[in-house]
């Protein structure tokens, strides 16, 4: 009986394709570090806030943060230290009075009724 030797697939000639060549996928980008959150410092929003109030771009900024919801976590220790750090100063009596009481809807973004 007689053998057959199997041919030998090296490079294709020039100008060639490989039998059955196929596209390799690029690499995905790697994630984000940190997920879909971030530690914020409330002094950064703050300076924030202020530059962006004092250039009269309040309600642009509203509008661009429409759909993203705007709320921040911060924790209740720093809460707590804001609410008395505000309710211990006669300059903002108006704004201790609104953060003890609220009639505002749980989803406005306005709102500065801090609980507790």
């Amino acid at each position: 009986m007689a053998t057959v030797k199997k041919a030998k697939r090296g490079k294709p000639a020039a100008g060639q394709k490989a039998p059955n060549a196929t596209k390799k996928a690029a690499k995905p980008k790697p994630a984000r570090s940190g997920g879909t959150h971030v530690n914020f410092g409330v002094h950064g929003l703050g300076k924030i806030m202020t530059a962006v109030h004092n250039a009269g771009l309040g309600d642009e900024l509203n509008t661009r943060l429409k759909s993203s919801g705007q709320f921040v976590k911060v924790s209740r220790k720093s809460l707590t230290a804001i609410k008395e750090f505000v309710k211990d100063r006669p300059q903002l009596s108006n704004l201790a009075e609104t953060i003890g009481k609220c009639d505002c809807p749980p989803d406005d973004p306005g709102c500065v009724y801090i609980p507790g």
